[in-house]
């Protein structure tokens, strides 16, 4: 199995680079950047630098370029903006050698619920204040093979750059995503 991760709005950092790495397999990194470090600011900031060089949209198009060229059983594991962009891809390429979507805290989903999968996706979703997650989750769950998970995390809860970061949160996901830790 191959490993596509995507990025949050942070890009290719350091941290997601030793996260992939843990997987032992072929693996790819995509991010909105090109693979270029970005000075890391805050969350706004950096939402506000992924808007001007990228956003929502430039970042499902880049992916629909990557998904549309794999050729062997790839799993894909998303982050943020990475997630939804992901989320709209898929359903876009519909690709049969991707096998499965895990997403984490895709928020923008909530603007794409009449996208529907043609795989298994795994959503995981924190708590938001600025939107009703709850019905985001029931515009979901008509599709069979959409699993839906609430963490008590908060959004950017496995990226050390994001102030949600949460090392406990961060060390279950990678207990439960490990393959070594998986062993079906």
């Amino acid at each position: 199995m191959k490993y596509i991760f995507v990025s949050d709005i942070f890009g290719k950092t350091a941290h997601l680079s030793h996260f992939a790495k843990q997987f032992n397999t072929d693996h790819l990194i995509v991010d909105p950047y090109n693979g270029e470090l970005q000075a890391v600011t805050d969350d706004e900031q950096q939402y506000a630098h992924f808007m001007s060089k990228c956003n929502h949209n430039g970042y499902a198009n880049k992916l629909n370029s990557i998904f549309e060229n794999i050729a062997t059983a790839t799993t894909v594991i998303a982050f943020s903006a990475g997630g939804a962009a992901a989320w709209r891809s898929i359903a876009h390429v519909n690709n049969p050698h991707i096998k499965k979507l895990i997403a984490f805290y895709p928020n923008q989903v909530r603007h794409y619920l009449d996208v529907i999968s043609p795989i298994p996706c795994e959503l995981i979703f924190t708590n938001e204040q600025h939107f009703d997650i709850h019905h985001v989750i029931k515009g979901l769950s008509a599709q069979k093979q959409i699993m839906c998970t609430v963490t008590d995390y908060k959004h950017g809860f496995m990226n050390p750059l994001s102030t949600g970061f949460n090392s406990a949160g961060y060390q279950q996901l990678c207990r439960y995503l490990l393959p070594q830790n998986n062993p079906n």
